[in-house]
């Protein structure tokens, strides 16, 4: 197919694309802005890129000319197949292609522009405006076609149109992930919790930046070494590898120099990773998580060669906003987490010095924490539970600190009035942590642990389930330790005798399915019998 341009006028404002066979002009001279857009890349990101495809190059330099006074990045090519790398290679906003040129088809250019660029515009050049090509175009997913000759104001009418249509597209799929972001900046904010985090972050960058795969490494600072935390979608060979776990030399890049950085296909040489790892990833994004001015961990995602383009530095922007906001987050939970092993170390020191009273025995409270922790476990508590009964294991008997030296540690049976003010402990030991909002979750475990299943224990006399679990479970595992253990008027029990007890007992003192659940637990030795063992005080 040839074409001409028709010369009624000297200006340019009158150039028409005609499709009349046999004639040609000579093509105008390459305006200096056009020579410039096709050289380099722009960081005006702002600046559309434009593709101008047309087997006749002189109709490329005539559209070339035509909108060389918009301020569009204009690229030009007469090659198709060229076109299809330029599309692959480099951004493009708009492509303007001949619908038949050869052996390659524009629906072709347009097919393989939306699998690069799905929000490209599209526009498809015909001088043979018949049905069947306009249904094609259609077809196609063209934003619109063009028929020839046409004027330089039809041009730029129609590519402003598919232009600003593009720019209202993404300004609303920008609104969106703004939405997005916030809503998940608000979830990373209301947890705590490190597990829950990490699969959060995780699952948000793979959703929002269609990724493949996405890991999180943190550095640990006493061993001061990347460990790999969580993971989604990663294969075990590459976790082995050290890919996707801060091992490899794309993180170690990142690390070192403290900014992101997305690799493509091209980018990763041997020197980042192995070959036969390398080979089925098309594009990799790293981002540090900063917290203080320091890289506490890094974020890692991959793209496989099953996805059509590569990372963006728009969606690097995107996973910047995520990757702050993460990095606060798991800052948040070290310090929570460092802050409950130091609220933990002070129970401790306090109900040691309690139990430092008690001239018999030493370790209980280890030891029932212990078996407290692991009963919930059996049960299937939450991480947040378990943490109770870990407090509530530390403080049950810190209401002894009321219980006078004499009546504590005397060798003979109690009298009714000593014993009345011993079971006065449970209740001294609430008061003690009621004003104390943090620890108020231990309350149960101190307040009911000596109350019994019949309705015969202290300090309330409940019974069934008017006794809450906490007191339940506690009233097991102290009671076996008591039982154990020497105390002033009698010699430790052996752990068989013990067992048949709380066996024999189950329905009246214990809770019956909690009893059942330490009885089978540690007939299947799942409980460490060595963590049980009492050192006793001369």
């Amino acid at each position: 197919m040839s074409s001409k341009v028709k010369q009624g006028c000297s200006s340019t404002r009158d150039t028409t694309l005609d499709s009349s066979p046999g004639k040609r002009v000579k093509s105008p001279a390459r305006s200096s802005t056009a020579t410039a857009t096709e050289e380099g890349r722009t960081s005006r990101q702002s600046v559309p890129r434009l593709l101008v495809v047309d087997d006749e190059e002189y109709i490329c330099e005539v559209i070339r000319e035509m909108l060389s006074s918009e301020g569009y990045h204009i690229l030009t090519t007469s090659d198709p197949r060229k076109a299809l790398d330029l599309v692959e290679r480099q951004p493009v906003d708009l492509v303007l292609t001949d619908l038949i040129m050869g052996q390659t088809s524009g629906v072709e250019v347009l097919d393989h522009t939306m699998r690069f660029h799905p929000d490209a515009v599209l526009i498809l050049m015909t001088g043979q405006p018949t049905i069947e090509n306009a249904v094609t175009v259609l077809k196609s997913g063209a934003y619109d076609y063009l028929v020839k000759p046409f004027s330089m104001d039809t041009l730029k009418a129609v590519i402003r149109r598919g232009l600003e249509k593009q720019r209202l597209h993404r300004e609303n799929i920008h609104l969106k992930e703004a939405v997005s972001l916030h809503k998940i900046s608000e979830a990373m904010g209301s947890t705590i919790r490190l597990d829950f985090l990490l699969n959060l972050i995780l699952e948000t960058a793979i959703k929002e930046l269609e990724a493949d795969m996405a890991s999180v490494a943190l550095l640990d600072q006493e061993a001061k070494r990347w460990v790999p935390k969580a993971s989604l979608g990663v294969p075990p060979d590459m976790l082995r590898s050290g890919l996707l776990a801060g091992q490899d030399n794309v993180s170690r890049w990142v690390m070192k120099h403290g900014r992101p950085r997305v690799f493509d296909k091209d980018e990763i040489g041997e020197r980042f990773l192995p070959g036969h790892l390398r080979k089925n990833i098309r594009s990799v994004i790293v981002h540090p998580l900063m917290a203080k001015g320091k890289v506490i961990g890094i974020l890692i995602l991959v793209r496989t060669k099953g996805r059509m383009s590569p990372f963006t530095t728009g969606q690097l922007h995107s996973l910047s906003i995520i990757a702050s906001k993460a990095a606060s987050a798991i800052e948040n939970s070290r310090l929570y987490e460092e802050l409950k092993e130091s609220y933990l170390q002070t129970l401790t020191a306090l109900a040691n010095a309690v139990e430092a009273r008690d001239i018999y025995t030493r370790g209980h409270t280890e030891r029932v924490c212990y078996m407290a922790e692991f009963l919930g476990g059996q049960l299937k508590w939450s991480e947040e539970k378990l943490w109770e009964v870990k407090m509530g294991g530390i403080l049950h008997d810190i209401g002894k600190i009321g219980v006078p030296d004499a009546i504590l540690n005397k060798a003979q049976a109690l009298t009714d009035e000593e014993f009345e003010i011993m079971k006065q402990h449970p209740i001294c030991g609430a008061k003690i942590l009621e004003g104390i909002p943090f620890l108020a979750p231990a309350i149960p475990y101190v307040l009911y642990h000596h109350e019994r299943f019949d309705g015969k224990g202290y300090p309330y006399g409940l019974r069934n389930d008017q006794i809450p679990l906490q007191g339940r479970l506690m009233s097991v595992v102290d009671t076996f330790d008591a039982m154990t253990s020497d105390r002033p008027y009698r010699k430790a029990k052996s752990f068989k005798m013990t067992l048949k007890e709380i066996k024999d007992c189950s329905g009246s003192q214990f809770d019956p399915q909690i009893a059942e659940v330490f009885l089978d637990a540690w007939e299947k030795g799942l409980i460490d019998k060595g963590r049980l063992k009492v050192k006793r005080r001369s």
